[in-house]
């Protein structure tokens, strides 16, 4: 699991690094293409229409599939970040273009240059996420963690509802945990302190896999002990295909009795 965080956070702070200085060439392509005659000034839509067809793309976007992974060394079933561009290098890109482009047209105006300095402050706040924080869930005997490669929230079993683990629906951006007693839970920051949210969009496990078992190990307690073990994936995969079976089967309804009388 360590070797995996290691990997994704090297990809994402090459993507927080590519991004900006993406977003900063494309300004000046804008507004090199700008001055120019001809077909050339038509380069200018290139950046807005990137960012068009990358937000599209993103919203289009389906949550993940995957099953979580087993790491004995941790006790642990994760999910770590999938490889997909997110939302997040694509904002930082865009404002460093819009930096170019806004301090192109600044002039004297102080208006212009506080959102200059706006979106200079964006970029570098995104960055800085980017550069520290991945993505990543992981269930072990104590609870449920969010984040990494130092978690954002740590939510002990006995701090979790029997409810399922709800999300937006099927965009499946994120999972709210229902959480009950929010004085268990430990954070990073300022997190709101009604709730926790597991970003389940730019994860590769499939939302409802990771919902159901976390609703499993709340109602089960005598199996978390044994999380981590790939016998226990088995055995919880084999539950919870079970119970989502015992879910699908329409009850019948028992048809009246005659009592062989007219009516």
């Amino acid at each position: 699991m360590r070797e995996i965080i290691a990997a994704a956070l090297r990809r994402q702070r090459a993507s927080a690094l590519i991004a900006p200085a993406v977003g900063f060439g494309g300004g000046l392509l804008s507004q090199w293409a700008d001055s120019a005659s001809g077909a050339v000034g038509l380069l200018a839509v290139v950046p807005p229409a990137l960012l068009l067809v990358l937000s599209v793309r993103d919203l289009v976007r389906r949550p993940g599939t995957a099953e979580l992974r087993v790491d004995e060394t941790a006790s642990a079933f994760f999910s770590s970040p999938n490889r997909t561009l997110t939302v997040p290098p694509i904002l930082c890109g865009w404002f460093a273009f819009m930096v170019v482009d806004s301090g192109h047209r600044a002039g004297d105006d102080p208006l212009r240059w506080t959102l200059v300095a706006a979106y200079v402050l964006l970029c570098v706040a995104i960055t800085a996420g980017q550069w520290w924080r991945l993505p990543f869930v992981a269930l072990t005997a104590a609870g449920v963690t969010c984040g990494a490669p130092r978690p954002l929230a740590v939510v002990p079993w006995e701090a979790l509802g029997t409810g399922m683990p709800m999300g937006p629906g099927a965009a499946g951006r994120y999972l709210r945990l229902p959480i009950v007693r929010p004085e268990l839970v430990r954070r990073v920051g300022r997190w709101p302190r009604t709730g926790v949210l597991v970003p389940v969009r730019e994860l590769t496990v499939a939302p409802a896999l990771l919902a159901a078992a976390i609703q499993h190990y709340v109602t089960h307690p005598q199996h978390r002990a044994a999380i981590g073990t790939p016998a226990e994936y088995t055995r919880l995969r084999r539950a919870l295909t079970d119970g989502a079976a015992e879910r699908a089967v329409p009850t019948r309804r028992t048809p009246p009795v005659s009592d062989g009388q007219p009516g």
